[in-house]
């Protein structure tokens, strides 16, 4: 997956350098101290208290670093419970607490654990029924044209823009022949952050001088993270303008689908 040079670079700094200095530091203890440690890395309070806040720290910054909610909401799941079972851990250890209170903190700790994993069930059901059958593409830009005609399409070219100007903001690439019958597609897994209010558009040739931009998809998030447009071309009008049928997936609208296979103005 692609992902931004810089955030990339500070990624493997943040995780690269003290994973490596922990690695260092354990391969020049003795055997007793690798011992040691190994046990305490084991231990419940660990692994429930600086585990959790680790992974979830973790989780995060991937998901960040990958524009992934879902990893982003996972790394805070942890990171909550992480932090709320130190300071729980901190307060027990304060005072001699009755086998009660004990009870008490386990339940509610039980009961919070069930909690967000119930809320991460429901985020990731919503996503799915959101997207419907277009939950299976990855993020990112996704085009799949199909040519349903009789006839050779030319030269497309797709590409994210404003609709006063045309002016291409993002390049996503072109479809140099498809023949009757074929289906080909287009992805990038990176869209650039270029405001919003912007449009996906194809353009195509339909003269010897002239050319024709439509619509596909009017995208109005400043930073989507996935736009799904499921072509079919199946044929051309009298000016030459493609008539096809397209659907597909935005992150604000949610899915869409339209018709253009009437003849055109």
């Amino acid at each position: 997956m692609k992902v931004d040079t810089n955030s990339l670079i500070s990624f493997i700094i943040l995780w690269g350098l003290p994973t490596f200095m922990i690695v260092r530091t354990y391969l020049k203890m003795d055997y007793n101290d690798k011992r040691i440690a190994i046990n305490d890395f084991r231990t419940h309070r660990f692994i429930f208290t600086t585990g959790f806040i680790i992974l979830g720290a973790f989780f995060i910054h991937l998901g960040l670093l990958l524009n992934l909610n879902i990893l982003k909401l996972i790394g805070f799941v942890f990171f909550t419970l992480g932090g709320f079972l130190s300071t729980l851990n901190k307060w027990n250890k304060s005072k001699n607490k009755s086998v009660l209170v004990k009870k008490i903190f386990t339940y509610t700790l039980i009961g919070i654990t069930t909690f967000f994993l119930i809320l991460l069930g429901f985020y990731y059901l919503i996503i799915r029924v959101g997207q419907g059958e277009f939950f299976q593409y990855d993020n990112g830009v996704t085009i799949e044209v199909y040519n349903s005609s009789k006839q050779e399409i030319t030269d497309l070219n797709f590409f994210f823009s404003f609709y006063s100007n045309y002016d291409v903001l993002q390049d996503l690439g072109d479809i140099d022949k498809l023949e009757p019958g074929e289906t080909t597609s287009i992805y990038s897994p990176h869209i650039i952050g270029t405001g919003n209010d912007r449009s996906l558009y194809f353009q195509y040739p339909i003269k010897k001088s002239e050319k024709q931009v439509d619509s596909l998809a009017y995208v109005a998030s400043n930073k989507p993270s996935k736009v799904v447009v499921i072509i079919e071309i199946t044929g051309t009008d009298n000016n030459g303008k493609l008539l096809f049928r397209a659907k597909g997936y935005e992150d604000v609208h949610g899915q869409f689908e339209y018709d253009l296979t009437n003849a055109r103005e």
